[in-house]
């Protein structure tokens, strides 16, 4: 099977950085829409949190599959893309390096660690009488590792480049950095002083709707550079 050498350039990289914010908002969608369908309403929202409508949790026993719903889309992804680094066709393999990388899974693996993230809301509420804190977080640290590992191992063992290991470092943190700064610090910051907050389509404010409708666009414009930064060895 075929290698997959990695040439990176600007394009490419804001190219990829749209594709992570457009992913996350389909994670948050996947979220809100399956919290639509078991509660019967929306819950408030911004970029990276959602939550559910009030007394949903109370009155629908299986609320936490909203909750789990968001990261089985972002795991099905990154194993989507891991199942597409073995093609033959060299876009398909690089489109698939990037679907893993920018679906976060650093952030997913280090949220649960740190004791919080959606994987960490089911493991508490599934297990929580059973089971300490620490517990809790080993045993679901250890469930979101079996799935994160192979994709990133796979992408890892098809790199050619020499020191692999630094792309390899880079796609896990810097991605995360992007949206910590970016993502939730400033345009959390600016919807929570209320521009455009107001709620609309599927109770997501204005502001959310059109900077996603953005990105998208600028992905659609940029997205062969998705596919160029690899070449096959």
């Amino acid at each position: 099977m075929a290698g997959l050498h990695l040439r990176l350039s600007f394009r490419y990289v804001v190219a990829f950085l749209l594709l992570l914010i457009v992913l996350l908002e389909l994670h948050e969608t996947v979220h809100i829409v399956t919290g639509r369908l078991i509660c019967g309403c929306w819950g408030p929202r911004d970029f990276n949190v959602w939550s559910l409508c009030p007394t949903c949790s109370q009155r629908h026993p299986l609320w936490w599959l909203a909750t789990l719903a968001g990261p089985l889309a972002s795991f099905a992804l990154m194993w989507l893309g891991m199942g597409w680094l073995k093609s033959t066709n060299p876009d398909r393999k690089a489109l698939g390096f990037s679907l893993i990388f920018a679906n976060i899974p650093f952030g997913r693996i280090s949220t649960v660690m740190m004791g919080g993230g959606d994987e960490m809301v089911v493991t508490r509420h599934l297990l929580k009488q059973d089971f300490s804190r620490t517990q809790l977080i080993l045993i679901c640290s250890a469930l979101v590792l079996l799935i994160v590992i192979p994709p990133v191992y796979k992408a890892w063992q098809v790199l050619t480049n020499r020191r692999a290991w630094l792309y390899l470092i880079g796609f896990l943190t810097l991605p995360l950095l992007f949206l910590l700064v970016y993502v939730l610090t400033g345009l959390n910051s600016l919807l929570t002083m209320g521009f455009l907050a107001t709620p609309w389509i599927m109770g997501t404010p204005v502001f959310i709707t059109l900077h996603t409708a953005i990105a998208l666009a600028g992905l659609i414009f940029l997205r062969k550079n998705l596919l160029s930064v690899a070449a096959t060895d």
